[in-house]
């Protein structure tokens, strides 16, 4: 197997890995904390972008710059608001933010600042600029996390 279809490969699993997950709309009345409902909030709107851009990018919808365009803008803005809607400690039944979150902040904090700054470098000029940096974005997502969210259960019997 080539080097390159290894990492396409390789890719295209992270990208479904990405895509698991609930994006059902997060209300205020749905738990304890309005902190953290607009941190799910802001989570939600970040997963919907990178549907997108990832939808584009694997060839289940066509490529359109205009929406590639607006789905880079709300990921620049989410990405840039990270810090804010984790500053406070805060947790509720719903959230998948682990407490360390806080005890590491200053490297919280970095994996924020890089995943603004992917957002900031994604490319939606064309298809092939999007492939080309979409993949850093998605990396620093996932790096951020396997770190700092405890993956929710897919399955409950109750």
């Amino acid at each position: 197997m080539s080097i390159r279809l290894f990492k396409t490969i390789a890719f295209m699993a992270l990208l479904a890995a990405l895509a698991i997950g609930s994006t059902a709309p997060v209300t205020a009345r749905d738990g304890d904390s309005k902190h953290v409902t607009r941190r799910m909030a802001l989570m939600t709107s970040q997963k919907a972008a990178m549907d997108v851009l990832t939808g584009m990018m694997a060839g289940r919808s066509s490529f359109d710059r205009d929406r590639a365009r607006a789905a880079r803008r709300q990921l620049i803005r989410s990405t840039g608001a990270i810090r804010k809607h984790f500053k406070k400690a805060q947790m509720d039944p719903r959230s998948h933010a682990r407490p360390s979150i806080w005890h590491g902040w200053k490297d919280f904090k970095a994996r924020a600042d890089s995943a603004e700054a992917a957002a900031r470098n994604l490319s939606t000029r064309s298809l092939p600029a999007l492939r080309r940096t979409l993949p850093s974005l998605v990396q620093s997502c996932l790096s951020c996390h396997e770190t700092y969210r405890n993956t929710p259960n897919a399955f409950t019997t109750h």
